[in-house]
């Protein structure tokens, strides 16, 4: 059955991608519309992989505004979300729950505990004391950059 599947896998009509609608990339309308401003960037469409086009049952099996289904996510990983596996379901989950964490861990530290925007960086930076100088000040940043934007957007 397999064998057939993987033969007859160009003739399966395809749909529009409801992540991307179609232009295999999500930009800022389509991050909006799926309420992951915090969560996603610009960029390829890792829902239906640049493409524009999905299976017909794509959308049963995943969530359309899932954020752990991204481009850096491992092919395997990939695979294993779509075909419903429990472990990868699981880990989704964990990675939804922990990024959320981190969002309010930020407003809390900034409209709360009132620190400033680089004590929040270095806060987060702690538990990475062996990076090496250089590292450490690019990941500083680009974390400071994230930290601006979920402020920014909290602010809105």
């Amino acid at each position: 059955m397999k064998f057939f599947k993987w033969l007859f896998k160009g003739t399966v009509s395809k749909v529009q991608c409801p992540r991307c609608i179609g232009k295999g990339h999500v930009d800022w309308n389509d991050i909006k519309r799926l309420n992951n401003e915090l969560k996603w960037r610009p960029g390829r469409c890792a829902y239906c992989n640049g493409t524009g086009k999905v299976a017909p049952d794509m959308e049963s099996k995943v969530a359309v505004d899932l954020a752990y289904l991204v481009n850096e996510l491992p092919f395997a990983e990939r695979k294993r979300l779509i075909n419903n596996d429990p472990e990868a379901i699981k880990r989704a989950e964990v990675f939804g729950k922990t990024v959320d964490n981190f969002i309010e861990e930020i407003r809390d530290l900034f409209f709360i505990r009132n620190l400033e925007i680089d004590a929040i960086a270095e806060h987060f930076l702690q538990s990475a004391p062996d990076m090496l100088y250089d590292t450490y000040i690019k990941e500083k940043q680009a974390l400071m950059d994230c930290i601006k934007n979920i402020i920014e957007f909290r602010k809105e």
